[in-house]
């Protein structure tokens, strides 16, 4: 160490003496062999220190400073620096210039012994790599171990245990014999648990992750054994066959079922069960399912478990949890999803190879509350997440690919949010790379195409690129005509396709589009196989789908077809069950085996409390019915939806107004006869936007809420009032007034005449309007005009139902009979005074009658007895659920009716039933367009006419208005229902107490 400046070892070497391999490695040696006394601190004193290796090794790192390029050195400096910094410290004047100077002025720090050893391995290591020297490269890899040891619990050992990861993963290249099999998991697994101690933000991340995802590229997926459930779905999630789920879920219930199942092995079965399950759902949309998965997960974690099995079971029933959200908008769902998926583990865990799932699975949950609440850290952190799962798993394992769907939907959340572009052009990459060919069908190719589209349409939209929406086009195209059996996605990618070619102008597209989307996809979402439920959960993501569908057609100029589009996507499944209950007496006559078999499979569809293996069943055998049916002669359309033909002839007795609203244009379509054939003419609305009446709708509700509510006070009633008038008097101007001027039937019908006949088929909200109580003329006063003055107004769901309607014969005016239903059963509601009253008006209608009062009128009781009458009135609470109209229901004694216990009904007889019941008519805000009230489950079960209640009826006006309707069905000459319920609301009009709309304009018919 004399003469450092003249006499260094290697400082004054020329640069091949340097850089030769053996003397690099010889070095790195040396000081391995000595790594236990490089520092004072390491040794107990100065004595014990190895000074003459550690000045060795730094001089010849520092004659490698001076002969590599200055993108090669940076080790090789740290290693020269760590170690002069000791010899500064023993022995100062032995440090060469220009660093003893610096020194001087600025003392470093001495390192510890690890930094020491780890900055020599690594420098050992990059030199190695390249030039293929597999003893350097195991040489740094012992050198960087033993660092990693000594650097447990300390700030650098995140860096120090990723660079051992990093050393035998180059290790494991070398695939020798004397390579120690695992060393590549090795690898991985130290580097996963190096990333797993940074924080998120750490810059040091993105580095390691893009290290590591080059480290897995070269990995192959963990094996996987044929036959066992994770090879199922992994083979599911590449090919998308459904029969796998099927087969897995029945095999791993016998499992789990099977008594010689050990404790372990069946908590193992019911966590891929749970998961089996969940995947099916999201496929098929049976509810059954997904309920199934987080009954199979929340049991298992009652049961002992591994700490794998136990994290695995969280993070599956966080996403079936997260499943029941995006279902139900219930965000009691997605905080349990948020529990589920962040419930806390071993740290150990954080370094195995399905922590990337897990982190998966939280990052879906953060991107769902993003979503619903908005906050930006949870968004980053999903993107964060995201990151290091795809960089953790080999690029051929089967769930990378959904790992980079996800990661492009929360980069694509993030670019819009923040109108980062950069954040937009990665995802877009990371889609296409998933997407492949317009060949690959699979399911994740279908998805990424779906995202890919939505993607390029909002960046489209937002630079006015329309290269952008051109593509998306050809995404959604491609993704919609794919044979595969994910037709939820292929209806939105259908769906999607027609918006946007809408939006481009190419009308000829989009009405393809359409049709692919309502006539093939739309009745497959919503397949008989499916539970009431779960069909319902599936329509609500296709919501006006119809109306828009029927606007393009109606700026193509063809509104028959338009009318054909409204059919095929509103009230859905309406026609489906209608169709189950038609009367088939022409198949009777031709075939009576075929008849009889049809009779009993659609009763096993309507059939309750059925399960979903029995409905699936059913709907085969349905189908493989229909097909039989349809072999005969004659019967080619039997049960198919109608068409132009049979939908002109809706307009037989009088002409049917269907108001179309959608986003883009709102209309009449004005179905009537026109030289004894169906006709149909487009009215514009101009004045008219779905918004305004989402708006109008939500203001009336509320209005006629409050008039009904007690305590209102005069002042209230008189402001609220003039809103009830104002919103009539809009309805007249810009929907009603011209509908009955195109039709001629604006004038008042004089005194005695009998007025014509009018049906409205309204879509969306607007049905919650009354129209045939619109103000034409005045401001609401005595004199004032409305619709009802001009037509007998009748309301229908959908022209189809009409038609069924019109079909099914009335019972013979000889058998009429009458159910009489009252009770005040409503819990918390308020007492229903009048029903003495209500039960005495029913008494005009003649014929049989029986009464089922008060403790009589169970549910059991009134469904039995609807059965049997041809007549049913009912004087009872009703209750309405706007987001989830299905589950309203009529208040009776010792229970309810549902929705869908009434839908579960065959009524052979039925003609009337009177509903005496608030809301009883009023369909939900959600599944608008499938009118689901308790009036419309009357006529599914086979009411042929329903007459019910928009709002909350006056108590005391109900029993008058009833009194007057049945004393007209009963006169010799009765005009039936319609005009009955007309004629009994003009005399309600004269009375001093309920002249105001409020009170007559809340009660309406439906039926022919």
């Amino acid at each position: 160490m004399t003469a450092p400046d003249v006499a260094a070892p290697f400082v004054f070497e020329p640069a091949e003496g340097v850089l030769r391999r053996g003397t690099h490695y010889n070095i790195a040696h040396l000081l391995y062999q000595a790594r236990d006394r490089l520092t004072p601190e390491q040794t107990g004193g100065p004595e014990a220190v190895d000074l003459d290796v550690v000045y060795l090794v730094a001089c010849y790192h520092l004659a490698r400073c001076q002969h590599l390029p200055e993108e090669r050195k940076t080790w090789d400096y740290h290693t020269m620096v760590f170690l002069l910094g000791v010899v500064h410290a023993l022995r100062p004047d032995a440090v060469p210039q220009p660093l003893r100077d610096a020194f001087a002025q600025d003392p470093p720090k001495v390192a510890p012994p690890y930094e020491i050893v780890h900055a020599v391995g690594i420098a050992l290591l990059l030199a190695s790599v390249p030039a293929e020297d597999q003893a350097g490269v195991t040489l740094a890899t012992l050198l960087i171990m033993w660092a990693r040891d000594e650097a447990r619990g300390r700030e650098s050992e995140p860096s120090v245990t990723f660079n051992l990861g990093t050393a035998m993963a180059a290790l494991a290249d070398f695939d020798g014999d004397d390579v120690p099999v695992g060393t590549r998991s090795a690898a991985l697994h130290l580097m996963r648990e190096a990333l797993a101690m940074l924080p998120p933000g750490d810059p040091a991340r993105q580095e390691m992750m893009t290290l590591l995802m080059r480290t897995q590229a070269k990995a192959p997926p963990a094996p996987v054994a044929e036959g066992t459930g994770a090879a199922e779905v992994a083979h599911y999630m590449r090919d998308g066959n459904t029969e796998r789920l099927n087969t897995l879920v029945d095999r791993l219930r016998r499992a789990v079922d099977a008594s010689e199942t050990g404790e372990a092995e069946r908590g193992h079965r019911r966590i891929e069960l749970g998961q089996a399950l969940r995947m099916r759902f999201e496929v098929e949309g049976e509810l059954a399912d997904l309920d199934g998965s987080i009954t199979e997960l929340t049991e298992t974690l009652t049961g002992p478990l591994g700490d794998e099995e136990r994290a695995a079971a969280f993070s599956f029933l966080g996403l079936a949890h997260l499943d029941r959200y995006v279902s139900s908008g219930d965000l009691a769902d997605l905080e349990a999803a948020t529990a589920a998926v962040r419930h806390p583990y071993p740290a150990h865990l954080a370094a195995s190879r399905t922590h990337a799932r897990r982190l998966t699975n939280l990052a879906a949950v953060l991107t769902a509350r993003f979503d619903a609440y908005g906050d930006d850290a949870e968004l980053d952190e999903a993107v964060d997440h995201l990151q290091y799962a795809v960089a953790a798993t080999p690029p051929a394992q089967h769930d990378r690919p959904v790992m980079l769907i996800k990661l492009a939907v929360a980069l694509r959340k993030r670019g819009v949010h923040t109108t980062r572009d950069a954040d937009l052009d990665a995802a877009a990459s990371l889609l296409r790379q998933v997407a492949g060919d317009p060949s690959d069908t699979g399911p994740n190719q279908q998805l990424a195409r779906l995202e890919l589209g939505h993607l390029l349409s909002t960046r489209g939209r937002s630079r006015r690129a329309v290269a952008d929406l051109v593509e998306a086009v050809a995404q959604y195209r491609t993704t919609a005509l794919a044979p595969t059996q994910d037709v939820r996605t292929r209806l939105h990618c259908a769906a999607l396709w027609g918006l946007t070619c809408a939006r481009l102008k190419d009308l000829d597209q989009a009405r393809a589009a359409f049709g692919v989307a309502l006539a093939d996809l739309l009745p497959k979402l919503t397949g008989r196989a499916l539970g009431r439920e779960s069909q319902e959960t599936r329509l609500r993501e296709v919501a006006s789908l119809a109306n828009v569908a029927a606007a393009v057609e109606l700026t193509a100029g063809r509104p028959r077809e338009a009318l054909i589009r409204l059919e095929q996507g509103r009230g859905v499944l309406l026609a489906q069950a209608l169709r189950l209950r038609s009367r088939h007496d022409d198949l009777v006559a031709a075939s009576p085996r075929l008849a009889e078999r049809y009779e009993q499979v659609c009763a096993d569809l309507v059939a309750r409390q059925r399960s979903p293996e029995q409905r699936k069943a059913s709907a085969a055998e349905f189908d493989q019915v229909v097909r039989e049916i349809r072999a005969l002669r004659g019967f080619g359309h039997f049960h198919r939806p109608p068409d132009w033909a049979r939908l002109s002839e809706a307009a037989a007795l009088g002409p049917v107004a269907v108001i179309n609203v959608s986003p883009l244009r709102c209309d009449a379509l004005l179905l009537h006869r026109r030289s004894g054939r169906g006709a149909v003419e487009v009215l514009p609305l101009p004045g008219v936007t779905a918004d305004e009446i989402a708006r109008r709708a939500d203001a009336f509700q509320a209005a006629v809420t409050k008039l009904a509510t007690p305590g209102t006070t005069g002042g209230e009633r008189y402001v609220i009032d003039r809103e009830v008038k104002r919103t009539l008097r809009w309805l007249g101007d810009e929907i009603v007034k011209p509908v009955l001027a195109r039709l001629g039937l604006g004038s008042p019908v004089e005194p005695g005449a009998l007025p014509p006949r009018l049906w409205w088929c309204p879509t969306g909200v607007l049905s919650l309007l009354p129209l045939h109580a619109a103000l034409l003329e005045g401001e609401g006063r005595p004199g004032s005009v409305y619709a009802h003055d001009c037509v007998v107004s009748s309301y229908v769901p959908t022209l189809g139902s009409l038609l069924h309607a019109r079909d099914t014969p009335a019972p013979d005016a000889g058998r009429t009979s009458l159910v009489a239903v009252a009770v005040d059963a409503g819990d918390g509601h308020s007492p229903l005074a009048a029903l003495a009253q209500e039960l005495s008006a029913t008494e005009e209608l003649t014929g049989h009658r029986t009464e089922l009062r008060d403790t009589a009128a169970t549910p059991e009781a009134v469904l039995a007895a609807l059965r049997t009458h041809t007549h049913a009135h009912l004087a009872c609470h009703g209750v309405r659920d706007p987001a989830a109209p299905s589950h309203s229901r009529l208040l009776l004694h010792g229970g309810h009716v549902t929705l869908r216990e009434l839908a579960a009904e065959r009524l052979r007889d039925a003609e009337l039933a009177y509903l005496s019941a608030c809301h009883s008519a009023a369909p939900g805000h959600e599944l608008a367009d499938e009118v689901i009230s308790v009036a419309s489950a009357f006529q599914l079960c086979g009411y042929r006419q329903v007459v019910g209640s928009l709002w909350t009826v006056d108590d005391t006006m109900g029993p008058l208005l009833a009194r007057e309707v049945y004393r007209l069905l009963a006169a010799p000459d009765s005009p039936g229902a319609a005009h009955a319920l007309h004629r009994a609301v003009g005399t309600l009009r004269e009375h001093p107490h309920y002249r105001e709309p409020l009170f007559w304009a809340s009660v309406i018919h439906s039926g022919p």
